[in-house]
């Protein structure tokens, strides 16, 4: 659909997840930014988020706006499927600053894997959320837009009482 006919909010999100189109160089401070997502998103009451990071980790080379939208999908799903906790770290490292976000939920189907960043994919449609399976995949184009990476990690999934 082209952005001319897309609801207003959309028009940004998609102009800025066009696969290959680079951002504009910026940096963010990393913790505000994922504290913020995580206390204004819609945790379920019987899930408990908790961030981490240390002041070495402070920035990220993308501007704020761009980091919001990165890790809100990422941190939005792990809130919905999670049991009952969130982790979200952030580290500096020589690469940059990965943000992980580990949750105790059932995690992606070994099967799914493969098709959890294609546009329109979700591993159960029927699991009572009203996602069209877009968050993902637009987290990676944005990230990779900044030079990042966003990927699934298996390890993230912790099992439910560890």
């Amino acid at each position: 659909m082209p952005p001319s006919r897309c609801a207003p909010w959309a028009t940004p999100f998609l102009n800025d997840g066009r696969e290959g189109t680079p951002t504009a160089p910026g940096t963010a401070e990393v913790l505000p930014i994922v504290r913020r997502l995580a206390a204004g998103l819609d945790v379920p009451a019987r899930v408990g988020a908790e961030v981490h990071g240390g002041d070495e980790c402070s920035e990220a080379g993308a501007q704020a706006a761009l980091l919001e939208r990165i890790v809100s999908p990422l941190l939005a799903n792990a809130l919905r499927y999670a049991h009952s906790h969130v982790i979200v770290e952030a580290r500096r490292t020589p690469d940059g600053v990965p943000i992980d976000a580990a949750d105790d939920g059932p995690g992606v189907p070994e099967s799914f894997t493969g098709q959890l960043f294609k546009p329109g994919r979700r591993a159960d449609p029927d699991d009572g959320h009203r996602g069209a399976g877009l968050g993902l995949p637009l987290a990676r184009r944005l990230a990779r837009s900044a030079g990042g990476e966003a990927h699934h990690d298996s390890r993230h999934t912790q099992a439910p009482g560890s």
